[in-house]
């Protein structure tokens, strides 16, 4: 794509802004440009600049592996299953190629070392969670979205702007609990995702990170869905299944937002995802 002179400059502006929104915006538009329109920015921008530093960093994805690929080439633990994180970031990329993963997992990181000095495992589960829920939706503010909106399903964008899906919002909570070595685990009932915590003890806990962290009983999670209480309604899920589900309400995001070449594209990676199993 050939860039016009006044073109270049605008976008030498915008990745000079100092809101890191709009940076992040015109990396993402300048991604799409190609890698010829890339060059010609960084031609452009001034040696050491803030411009010239993230027009390198764009241009540093044109080198990276493809998103098929690293789809196909997620890390199976010894169970066949793939690392949470790993995958939800995957994915952002699906939206956002030039993404920063670093910054967010350093971000998911400080989070969790915050919460460290306040639980243990061996606190009780209620005490855990409640300290949980506190962190997360008093101090972080994390909320529910309003909308049909892509970025409710990104996970670096949940964590930019505090809200998104019942699945997002879990797997944040989920995310922070396993890196304190918390016992909880993804629980994919029909229309509705939660997370329970499985005490030493025996206990099981179900907690919806959608509501603010709200403690359910199994009946309570039945009439959440309008269905009559059964023992199959509470699955607990793997990561691969967890992400797969993320990848699908992704795809009827954007077919409610008539974007049907988006749908498409998601359906085609949600294949590589269930053929790369062991």
């Amino acid at each position: 794509m050939t860039l016009q002179d006044t073109q270049i400059r605008a976008i030498l502006l915008l990745l000079s802004d100092d809101d890191s929104d709009i940076v992040a915006g015109i990396r993402h538009k300048l991604f799409t440009m190609g890698e010829e329109a890339v060059q010609t920015v960084l031609y452009a921008a001034a040696e050491g600049s803030r411009a010239h530093r993230e027009a390198s960093r764009v241009l540093m994805r044109f080198r990276e592996p493809s998103l098929e690929e690293r789809f196909r080439n997620l890390a199976i633990d010894e169970n066949g299953d793939i690392d949470l994180e790993e995958g939800a970031f995957v994915l952002a990329r699906f939206g956002y190629p030039d993404l920063d993963v670093g910054a967010y997992k350093t971000r998911l990181g400080r989070m969790a070392f915050e919460l460290a000095p306040r639980v243990a495992p061996d606190d009780h589960p209620v005490r855990v969670i409640r300290t949980l829920n506190h962190f997360l939706f008093e101090e972080i503010c994390f909320r529910a979205p309003r909308h049909y909106d892509p970025d409710d399903t990104y996970l670096h964008r949940v964590l930019d702007r505090k809200r998104g899906w019942p699945i997002t919002l879990s797997a944040v909570y989920l995310i922070l609990s396993w890196q304190l070595d918390l016992p909880l685990v993804g629980v994919a009932m029909p229309r509705h995702y939660i997370v329970k915590y499985n005490a030493p003890t025996g206990q099981e806990i179900y907690i919806d990170p959608y509501n603010r962290g709200q403690i359910l009983t199994p009946n309570e999670c039945a009439e959440l869905i309008g269905e009559k209480y059964s023992d199959n309604l509470f699955p607990e899920t793997t990561n691969r299944f967890t992400l797969f589900r993320m990848m699908n309400n992704l795809k009827h995001t954007y077919l409610a937002l008539g974007d049907q070449a988006h749908a498409s594209q998601l359906d085609a990676l949600i294949q590589i995802l269930q053929q790369n199993q062991s």
